[in-house]
């Protein structure tokens, strides 16, 4: 990827940004056992290992004398931090691609979040249709604000107010759950139908463990 932003500072934003992406989107497939949400988490991983090797390689070539090598070292010890947050989130999104699953209740109760994340395809026709992101004040009027796009394969993280919605774009949203049957309506996706629990509750010794956590 010849287009990726050569600036350590920049780079390190966007990996940041890419790395909170993957956790909430890793925990969003778990709750909805959606593995097209996990395989998101995938993709994102190849990008994110991109980046690191480039501040990796941008720390080595900056480090002149013994103490820029101090200051890189400590820059190192992020990019570390960084991708062990990724890697963590691509450890929650194979529970799902695996299909390895955790106790239904378990999944139900991440419900209570008092935010989550959520992914809608807008479609042609739709009122997010070739519309920019300040015209729907969604914060306000939803309860959930833009995290992502991805369009093709590409991803826009910094999603700013001028950003238009294009026919095709996957949508990354991060708020309260309230706000995902608007979202629906928005974007043109079908009626969104909330995980639920088992009607009858076995408890079980796995149960007991989980409470006792």
């Amino acid at each position: 990827m010849d287009d990726r932003p050569r600036n350590l500072r920049t780079m390190l934003s966007e990996a940041k940004d890419s790395s909170e992406l993957m956790v909430d989107l890793a925990y969003a497939a778990l709750y909805f056992g959606d593995p097209g949400m996990a395989e998101e988490v995938h993709e994102l991983e190849d990008r994110l290992h991109e980046l690191v090797h480039d501040m990796r390689a941008v720390c080595v070539l900056a480090a002149r004398s013994p103490r820029e090598a101090d200051a890189m070292s400590s820059v190192l010890r992020v990019i570390s931090s960084i991708e062990g947050v990724a890697n963590a989130a691509v450890d929650i999104a194979r529970i799902v691609t695996h299909q390895v699953g955790i106790p239904r209740e378990l999944v139900a109760d991440l419900s209570d979040a008092e935010e989550v994340a959520h992914r809608v395809l807008v479609r042609e026709g739709s009122h997010f249709a070739r519309r920019v992101v300040r015209d729907f004040e969604l914060p306000t009027a939803v309860g959930m604000r833009v995290m992502a796009i991805h369009r093709g394969r590409d991803w826009i993280t910094d999603v700013g107010g001028d950003e238009v919605f294009l026919p095709g774009d996957q949508l990354f949203f991060y708020g309260s759950p309230s706000g995902i049957t608007r979202l629906h309506q928005l974007a043109g996706a079908p009626d969104w139908v909330q995980p639920q629990p088992p009607e009858e509750v076995i408890t079980t010794d796995l149960d007991r463990a989980i409470d006792v956590l």
